[in-house]
Formats: structure tokens, sequence, C-alpha cells
């Protein structure tokens, strides 16, 4: 979703200079009271607060119908609101006007024009889809997610099909996304938004070449509205259903709900996202594991360098919740990443994350509870071809590290991921 680009230089140079001509007449007409009430106008447009300017130079003009300049910055201002049949009224009956001198009707004349191309880049395509696919090649160093020693603490020693193992694999995703826009703005106080909605669906694959028995498939459906306004700030609220696999058999269910919002401050971005997703396995050795997720995200991002580069930090707080307990804990994550646009089409990413996690029952054969400690390490480069019978592909690669620390050693382990993929969005 994007909106035109509103406050475009053509246009708001369009609309000084036929002002400035007009400026003589006004002062004029006008008192002290006049002028006053206009310039507050502007200072209201001016400072974000263009609806109360609306307000103001309504009222101007009601007893004031003559002042054609403080009709084009109405018209300048509804603009800016998106009310583009409201800026076209005030500004063709400044053009209708026989007192209007020519160098401004050729100014008005101009701004109408940049009015519609901007109203029909807002508003004329109310539907979009976008496909994509991809395909992929992954190693995985540790399939099994196999604890780093075979012999655990106790006298245990770990089942053979459990032991750490590495393999390649493939990756294939396709998805189809569907996106309405509203075909009129939405007022929020003093800002401007776009109200929308996205339904999304998607099939992902990762098929390993030995180790099938964790081929994971993933089906997963999507739906639900956002706004965006003006200022960037953006609130969405996602419905989502996943169905998954494991080794060719129905693994679980999980229905999901995430609200989100983004505040931009700046040339950064605060932003708040909360989950919950229900589980629902569908297994027999999996009886008990159903439950409940909930958490919560707090981040804050900011763009340096002419926006070339990004830079991410944040937390995330989260429960999960089983039916008999076993796997019921409580986890933070504090993460910081960062993206470079290093090159034309290119750029380079790493993410950095910590996360802690107690669990709430004892360990079955230790008698003590668990916690643990992960530590992830990713770092990538993606190239977007610009030209040749790539364009338009994207190149991705990365590189994860994990190492998963616990006080029982069946859950210390380390793995390392590699992944490169060739994908693309029509």
């Amino acid at each position: 979703m994007r909106f035109a680009p509103i406050g475009s230089r053509p246009v708001v140079a369009a609309c000084a200079l036929a002002c400035a001509t007009l400026c003589p007449a006004l002062a004029r007409a006008q008192g002290s009271d006049i002028e006053d009430q206009y310039r507050q106008g502007l200072y209201e447009r001016e400072t974000g607060r263009p609806y109360s300017a609306i307000e103001t130079l309504e009222s101007l003009l009601q007893a004031n119908p003559t002042l054609n300049r403080a009709r084009l910055e109405l018209a300048v201002t509804y603009y800016r609101t998106l009310e583009f049949a409201k800026a076209r009224a005030q500004a063709q009956q400044v053009l209708d006007d026989p007192k209007t001198p020519d160098n401004v009707r050729l100014s008005v004349q101009s701004f109408l024009k940049q009015l519609e191309l901007d109203e029909k880049a807002t508003f004329g395509q109310p539907n979009k889809f976008e496909a994509s696919g991809l395909a992929g090649l992954v190693h995985d160093s540790n399939v099994t997610a196999g604890p780093t020693s075979t012999l655990l603490p106790g006298g245990f020693t770990l089942d053979p099909a459990g032991q750490r193992r590495s393999d390649w694999g493939t990756d294939l995703q396709a998805g189809l996304t569907h996106t309405w826009q509203s075909g009129s703005p939405v007022r929020l106080g003093e800002s401007t938004s776009r109200f929308s909605w996205t339904t999304a669906g998607s099939l992902y694959h990762r098929g390993y070449d030995q180790e099938k028995a964790y081929n994971l498939g993933v089906a997963t459906l999507s739906t639900g509205p956002g706004l965006i306004s003006k200022n960037g700030t953006r609130a969405n609220l996602n419905f989502q259903v996943d169905h998954i696999t494991l080794g060719g058999e129905d693994l679980a269910d999980y229905w999901s709900i995430s609200p989100s919002l983004a505040i931009q401050v700046a040339q950064g971005e605060f932003g708040v996202d909360l989950q919950y997703i229900n589980r629902a396995y569908n297994r027999s050795i999996d009886e008990g594991r159903d439950g409940h997720y909930r958490s919560i995200g707090l981040s804050y991002g900011h763009l340096s360098f002419g926006n070339s580069l990004a830079v991410q930090g944040g937390v995330r707080f989260s429960v999960e919740e089983d039916r008999y307990g076993r796997f019921s804990n409580n986890a933070d994550e504090p993460f910081i990443g960062l993206r470079w646009q290093a090159w034309n089409g290119g750029d380079v990413f790493g993410r950095v994350s910590y996360r802690h996690a107690e669990f709430k029952a004892p360990e079955l054969l230790y008698g003590y509870k668990r916690h643990e400690n992960e530590n992830r390490i990713e770092l990538g480069a993606n190239h977007r071809f610009q030209s040749g019978w790539l364009e338009k592909w994207q190149w991705a690669n990365s590189v994860t590290y994990i190492r998963n620390g616990s006080n029982i050693g069946l859950y210390d382990y380390r793995r390392t991921l590699f992944v490169t993929s060739l994908g693309r969005s029509y």
C-alpha cells in the first residue's frame, strides 16, 4: 500500500505561485481579523493539523467568499488529506472566476492536472494481486537438534534416532496475496489514513535428502484489516491458520490472531505487536502438547545514511502453556539486527538474539525444572537482479548459527543452517 506524493513540488509550486499572485487582492480586501484567520489556517496545516486548517479556512470563506487565495489554500489542504474531489471543486471555482488573472489560471490548471494524476495513483487500483515463488537449497548440520553429547546426566544414553545428524535439503514456497484498499480516506484525529484488507495463502516445504522423517510442510491462510496513515503510522490485525506436517504426517494445526502497531518518529519507528496462538497436535505421541502461546514484542528501528542503513532492536516476552505443563514456560528474547544497502539492488543483513526460557514443571526422569538459553546469530546477503534473463528475481543467502544451552543435557545442542534461494514476486 502506498500514498501518492501528496504535497509534491509541482503541485505546491503551482498553488504557491497562484496564491502569491492573488495575495495583493487579498491584502486589499482583508481586515486584521481576516488576516489573522487566514494565517491561522496556514499555521494549522503546516504544523500537522490539516483538518483544523480546513475548518478555519472554510469559516473564513463562508464570510468572505471572494477571497480566492484562501480558496486555493483550502484546495491544497483538501489535496493533502486525499479529498481530491473537494480539492478539485475549490480550485475549479477559482478557475471559473472571470476576475482570476491569466497567470493564476495557468497555475491552477497545472494543479488540477497533477491532482488528477495523483488521484489515479492513489485510488485507481483498489484490488491488487501478487503471486510469489521460491526455490532453494539448504544444508542443516543438526537436522534432529540432537544434543552435543550422547551421554546424558543421570547415566542415560541417547537413542541413536535422536543423535545429531546433518543433511542437505531443498526449500520450496509458493504464495498468493490479495490486497483491497478503500476508495476514500479515513480520518483519525488530524491524520489521514487508508483502510485495507489483505488475504494471503502460501505453501512451504522443506525436504531432506536422507532424514525424510524431518521433512517439514506448512500450509498457511491469513486475512485481516489494516490502516496506514500519511505519516507512516500503521495498524494491522491478522487472523491466520497453519496446517503443519512432519515427515509426511499431520503434526498440528495452529490458529492465531496478531494485532500490531507501528508509529513513525523522525527517522525511526516504534513497534508493538501481540500474538495469540492456539496449538492443536494430531499425532498420538504428542498427546498433551495441545495448548496456547501468547507473546508481546516491542521494537525500535532507525534509518540513517540516506536510508541505506536500517538498525532495529527490541525484546519479545512470551508465555507457552500445554495441557499437562511439561512444555509450559515463560521466555524473554532481546534482539538486534541491521540491514545495509551495500550496492545497487543488493543488501547485507545480520541479526543476533538471545532467548531465556524457564519451564514450569519438573522434567521427566530428572525431577527438576528445565531452563535454557538460546543464542542465535544470522548473517546474509540478498541481490535483486536489475536486468537480463533473471530481471526482477532475488537471490537470497543466509547462514544461521544456533547454540542452545540447558541444565538438562538432552536439550543442549548446536546447529548451523545454510540456505540459498532464488525467488520472485509477480
